[in-house]
């Protein structure tokens, strides 16, 4: 394709860190995620603990060597005239960090304040890119740099490598020929891609990872997880005819009673995610081999749908439904006697401020503070209709908790002692948010949210807050004023604890 066009790989030009898209659909990142902000997209990628720590080893040799651009950062401008970043996303993300710290997880938050303060974040404000053409000149350049002729490059994981085709697949309008033409891979290639990472999706959906310990599923959705093993037991014609999976052309057909299916489907993940199992081996390529049918009949039997008792409404095919699209069945704990009533029935619609409870099953937080999450677990569960006040008191307790965390994570507890000029135990919430508010958060939203806080004469204040705990005042713990408090305040907690919509 780049032989008719100019050698635009060799040229670089000057672009804002700040102002470099990241991009949602590189092989490296999981698409079925929901990516939006920088935070999104580091989380993302330091999800496996190896990647945590190659991209923390980045970062280090950034902050004490400076960013040296030998290996190319390429992009490409997209029709809002942005430019997406289609090579070097991991150097881009560094640099996006070490420039606004508290954009990183906090799981590294720390770390990543301690070196941003290593470096002068100006010396870094502009790199060095080479801008493509196109995207589709891009995608080409991706090709070389991945190729296995190209030794110098970290390579892709499988998984990584057939979701890179599965894009190009879709963007030539499920063309295999085109798709043969612009990657170099054969149809056998691109057809296994299809197939195997739908079913590697599946293993993703709710209703296989809840028969799965917390480490079985950051397994399962790591990128690491072995596609090898997948694509050898699903590619048994014994596994496909008795679970009821039809290959074609077109990927992968499931006719199967989706809960059987999915039971059938988390006992083989566990087995081939644990050493120490049931069977006494690890199941891998070599075991599927030799005791392909112990492994077999020690799995649960998978029923066809005409063998169901009830039609499930998450009955495959898979083949026309993401694992975005499952239903999802769990209704909230909480009885009807204990709430009032809604327009919507379970008051399940997102952002509903009729709901039962103060934070909805949309949303989650990343945090491994215990009091934070068990807090918010009981938030999730506690019906405020039947106990306004304590929900009220609990919103300004758990912001206090938010931002004391957020503090600590970013160990700024030094740097707020000095400019308050007194002890840290001495330092207000309200003193607390005015600094961090603009120089320590850097987000429109969150810093808005802050504004507000700090206004007395605003109905959703701090001194709002405040009377809740300290005052007298019974007025303001309407549930849907407490409801909508809360989410006024979501966007700052998105920053503080890392909440998220799921």
């Amino acid at each position: 394709m780049s032989k008719d066009k100019n050698d635009w790989w060799d040229n670089r030009v000057l672009r804002s860190v700040d102002n470099l898209k990241l991009w949602h659909d590189n092989p490296r990142l999981d698409p079925s995620n929901k990516l939006v902000t920088v935070r999104d997209y580091v989380e993302e990628l330091i999800a496996d603990p190896n990647d945590e720590r190659d991209f923390i080893d980045l970062m280090k040799s950034i902050a004490t060597r400076g960013f040296l651009s030998f290996d190319p950062v390429v992009v490409w401008q997209n029709e809002d005239r942005q430019f997406v970043v289609a090579e070097g996303n991991r150097r881009v993300m560094a640099l996006k960090l070490l420039r606004s710290p508290d954009k990183a997880p906090l799981s590294i938050r720390k770390t990543v304040v301690s070196l941003s303060r290593m470096i002068d974040r100006d010396t870094i404000e502009k790199i060095r890119v080479c801008l493509a053409p196109s995207y589709e000149e891009s995608r080409w350049y991706i090709l070389q740099r991945h190729s296995p002729a190209a030794s110098n490059q970290i390579r892709w994981q499988r998984l990584q490598q057939q979701r890179f085709i599965i894009n190009v697949f879709d963007s030539v309008e499920q063309d295999i020929e085109e798709t043969i033409n612009i990657t170099g891979f054969k149809r056998a290639t691109i057809i296994d891609a299809l197939r195997y990472v739908k079913i590697r999706d599946i293993a993703t959906r709710q209703e296989v990872t809840t028969y799965l310990t917390p480490e079985e599923r950051e397994q399962v959705y790591s990128h690491r997880i072995n596609m090898t093993v997948l694509e050898r037991w699903f590619g048994n014609s014994q596994v496909r005819t008795a679970w009821h999976i039809k290959f074609d052309d077109s990927g992968v057909t499931i006719n199967a009673d989706a809960h059987s299916f999915y039971v059938a489907y988390a006992k083989f993940l566990k087995l081939m995610l644990n050493k120490n199992n049931e069977l006494g081996y690890v199941v891998n390529t070599r075991t599927i081999d030799s005791k392909f049918q112990e492994i077999f009949d020690y799995l649960p039997k998978v029923k066809s749908m005409l063998e169901a008792d009830v039609e499930d409404p998450a009955t495959l095919p898979i083949s026309n439904q993401s694992s975005d699209s499952v239903t999802d069945h769990v209704q909230p704990s909480v009885s009807n006697t204990d709430t009032k009533p809604t327009n919507e029935p379970n008051g399940s619609l997102k952002g509903n401020p009729k709901r039962r409870q103060l934070t909805d099953k949309y949303h989650k937080i990343i945090h491994s503070n215990y009091k934070l999450k068990a807090l918010f677990e009981e938030l999730q569960s506690l019906p405020i209709y039947k106990y306004p006040n304590v929900s009220a008191a609990s919103i300004r307790i758990f912001l206090d908790l938010a931002v004391e965390e957020y503090i600590c994570s970013s160990d700024l507890k030094a740097d707020m002692a000095r400019r308050e000029k007194k002890g840290y135990h001495e330092i207000t919430l309200s003193q607390k948010l005015t600094i961090l508010r603009g120089e320590f958060i850097d987000d429109r939203d969150a810093n808005k949210v802050i504004d507000q806080l700090l206004h007395n004469s605003n109905d959703h204040s701090l001194n709002t807050l405040n009377e809740y705990i300290h005052g007298n005042k019974v007025h303001k713990v309407d549930p849907q004023f407490l409801n909508r408090f809360w989410d006024m305040l979501s966007p700052l907690f998105g920053i503080l604890i890392n909440l998220k919509e799921i």
